[in-house]
């Protein structure tokens, strides 16, 4: 009895097992196709192990100016940006080195104005710049600066007591024994460089307000400059004396400028901290001066025309400085505010007012005196772009 259980046991066994097998090869055969996950097993063809593989697109970088790419260089890189531009307004106070030259005496020869006394006020000016940097370590900038409307003037009285300095008072009529005298300035300076330079950048960890993470990628640079600069000082000055009732007038007009040319170097630095950074610069050049002096006919009311027009021209060497300190405040990723102070020194200029000349001889006024020098301070407000 016990036998007879296990043997049909046993049996049961082999039949569920002779059936399971027949129910596989159905699957496969049935139709004539056979199986499929095994047809696409043994149809799939090999790959080598030493050949590469397939390329995926999702491997391709966007390309560099694609706008997730210009984010991603912003939030990672250092410097974040490629392109940049200033644009500064300009409040300068000037002062001349130009000697103390008399313009007006007394009857006994005390000074009474000089060339001193024809300060130019406050002025204003723009500063404009572009840059760009072309690979990991250089870039190149150009920029110009103008400063407009340098005025000054200054005017004396005295009843029939004022001269100019001799011998132009005895030739001149109206330039003795005048009743009132005024001196007048006219200047602008226009300048242009352009510049290579090497930057060598730095990324720190600063701060931050977000509570996921402490730190906020600040980037530090300093660039190495040299260029070439191009520096224009036009200038006018007038001394115009008058006596007697009816007024009558007589005047001394002269016009000169000095073109600056050469190369440069310099240093710029910068440093970050999260919404501000500070930013400074020096720069200096020797260059070639070319200067040039004319002056227009001098003419009396009754003495008639006492001097021709003449002129001089001179060729020199002559300096540049130029220094800032900027504050700046990014008011986004690309945009910022500035507000800074700058102090600038031209050499060996051709200043209108030290080309007076008083003699009475035939070589009168065809000299030309380059030895003064400008230097201009004040500050500056502008903003800026990076991107």
């Amino acid at each position: 009895m016990t036998m007879g259980l296990a043997h049909r046991q046993v049996w049961s066994v082999a039949s569920l097992a002779v059936l399971a097998m027949y129910g596989l090869a159905g699957m496969s055969h049935a139709d004539g196709t056979g199986s499929p996950l095994l047809d696409e097993a043994a149809e799939a063809s090999a790959v080598a192990i030493n050949e590469p593989l397939p390329a995926d697109p999702f491997d391709q970088l966007p390309a560099a100016d694609d706008a997730c790419m210009q984010e991603l260089r912003r939030s990672c890189c250092c410097p974040g940006w490629t392109h940049y531009a200033i644009f500064d307004l300009l409040f300068l106070q000037r002062n001349n080195q130009a000697g103390n030259q008399p313009l007006v005496v007394t009857a006994g020869g005390a000074p009474l104005m000089s060339v001193q006394d024809l300060q130019p006020s406050t002025a204003m000016g723009v500063r404009v710049f572009y840059g760009e940097l072309f690979t990991d370590t250089l870039g190149w900038e150009v920029g110009y600066l103008g400063v407009y409307g340098m005025f000054g003037s200054t005017t004396v009285t005295g009843p029939g007591t004022l001269n100019t300095p001799p011998q132009l008072d005895t030739a001149v009529n109206n330039f003795n024994d005048a009743d009132s005298a005024r001196a007048t300035y006219f200047s602008t300076l226009n300048m242009a460089e352009i510049n290579i330079f090497r930057y060598d950048c730095c990324q720190e960890c600063g701060p931050t307000r977000c509570r996921l993470t402490n730190c906020q990628p600040n980037c530090h640079c300093i660039n190495y400059l040299a260029g070439f600069v191009w520096a224009g000082l036009d200038e006018q000055a007038n001394l115009s004396m008058a006596c007697c009732n009816p007024p009558e007038a007589a005047s001394y007009n002269v016009r000169s400028s000095t073109n600056y040319f050469g190369p440069q170097i310099g240093m710029r630095g910068r440093r970050e901290w999260q919404r501000w950074a500070v930013e400074g610069w020096w720069k200096t050049a020797v260059c070639g001066t070319s200067g040039y002096q004319a002056a227009d006919p001098i003419v009396g009311t009754i003495s008639g025309q006492a001097r021709g027009p003449v002129s001089a021209s001179e060729t020199g060497v002559g300096f540049i400085g130029n220094l800032n300190g900027t504050l700046i405040y990014r008011l986004t990723e690309v945009w910022g505010l500035r507000a800074g102070y700058n102090l600038i020194w031209l050499t060996n200029s051709t200043l209108a007012p030290t080309q007076y000349d008083f003699s009475n001889v035939a070589s009168s006024g065809t000299g030309i005196n380059d030895n003064g020098g400008i230097f201009l301070q004040g500050a500056n407000l502008g903003v800026e772009a990076r991107w």
